[in-house]
């Protein structure tokens, strides 16, 4: 192996370990090819022969931990590429393969774990034990709670990073002192860099990578602190003409891409609340029930300094919420609100 960057030595190993396991050959064709979404950064072009013959594939190197990475991934890249998408990963385990067997994801990792499946071609290898080398990733600052709130802020406001600490930890409301452990982390991870070696002149490297990991780190770590508390609906169609703001809550979720989009209609209710809205729930005949259609949580951000539109969270907020779900409708209406809302917003650092 000739090249020791992170990304190219994982893809270099995985296709090793497939050979082994498998008899394939497999090759890289380019690395960083251009072509595929504005979403998805390709780090290779490969391309695997076997007997029936040769298929070529896209690759996106990850290290894959949570499912909605993979669920990121396969609403991003276009069912009609002309080559399959291929993840390339340290380790993949049991579930997370499964996951992606289901969703029809190819795969290869270091250990020799695989699917691969196109014309001529199926191959579905699990078990392989985690190399040494593929030990889980230590979690830095940016993926705590407090981080996550952070980063939020930041991916909702770009332009924050170059205005004083403060400024940050009021529109993430966390303490000032933890803003400056998480900008480093980030600044080690690259995900930011200063401009010139000045504090206001930081970027966001890559905007739609540090969203990525947002998005999936959201559910299972932030979202869980957020006081969840679950009701039930008296009928459908209920969140029709009603204003949150009158309670100090913001929609998520399906009714947000339905504010936002006009064409969801909800199955279900996210809501963000200041204070438990108790009035609320009065007015609409909520019932407590922990499989309920309606879910509350708090707020986490400063709604003054980040405002949604109208009663709606901000835009990052609502895809994530849909990401937690798994219905092929919330997926490609997370698409849109990112393609309507969030992109351009990343891209603005002016």
């Amino acid at each position: 192996m000739q090249n020791f960057e992170p990304e190219r030595l994982t893809l270099e190993r995985a296709l090793e370990a497939m050979t082994r396991e498998t008899g394939l050959t497999a090759k890289v064709l380019r690395w960083e090819p251009k072509g595929g979404p504005d979403q998805l950064r390709l780090d290779a072009l490969i391309e695997v022969a076997g007997a029936q013959g040769k298929q070529r594939f896209a690759v996106e190197v990850k290290n894959v931990d949570r499912f909605e990475i993979l669920h990121h991934l396969r609403t991003f890249w276009p069912r009609d590429a002309r080559e399959p998408l291929l993840v390339a990963a340290p380790y993949i385990t049991m579930q997370l393969a499964e996951r992606c067997r289901e969703m029809g994801m190819c795969f290869a990792d270091t250990a020799g774990n695989a699917y691969l499946r196109a014309p001529g071609l199926h191959i579905y290898i699990v078990g392989k034990r985690r190399p040494a080398h593929a030990t889980p990733a230590e979690e830095g600052r940016a993926v705590t709670p407090a981080g996550l709130r952070i980063v939020f802020a930041l991916l909702c406001q770009p332009h924050l990073l170059k205005t004083p600490y403060r400024n940050i930890a009021a529109t993430a409301r966390v303490a000032l002192g933890t803003v400056g452990p998480v900008i480093k982390d980030l600044e080690t991870r690259r995900h930011v860099t200063p401009e010139a070696g000045t504090t206001t002149g930081r970027r966001i490297l890559d905007p739609d990578r540090l969203f990525a990991e947002w998005t999936a780190a959201f559910p299972t770590i932030l979202k869980p602190k957020l006081n969840a508390r679950k009701f039930r609906a008296p009928c459908p169609n209920w969140t029709e003409g009603v204003d949150l703001k009158l309670y100090g809550a913001y929609w998520g979720g399906e009714v947000a891409a339905n504010r936002l989009l006009g064409h969801l209609q909800p199955a279900t209710a996210t809501i963000y609340a200041e204070n438990m809205p108790t009035q609320f729930i009065v007015d609409h005949r909520l019932k407590a029930d922990v499989d309920g259609d309606v879910e509350i949580l708090d707020v986490f951000w400063d709604p003054q300094r980040l405002p949604g539109i109208r009663d709606v969270v901000p835009p990052a907020l609502a895809y994530a919420d849909l990401f937690t779900r798994t219905e092929g409708r919330d997926l490609e209406a997370a698409k849109m609100i990112y393609e309507q809302y969030i992109r351009p917003t990343l891209n603005d650092q002016a």
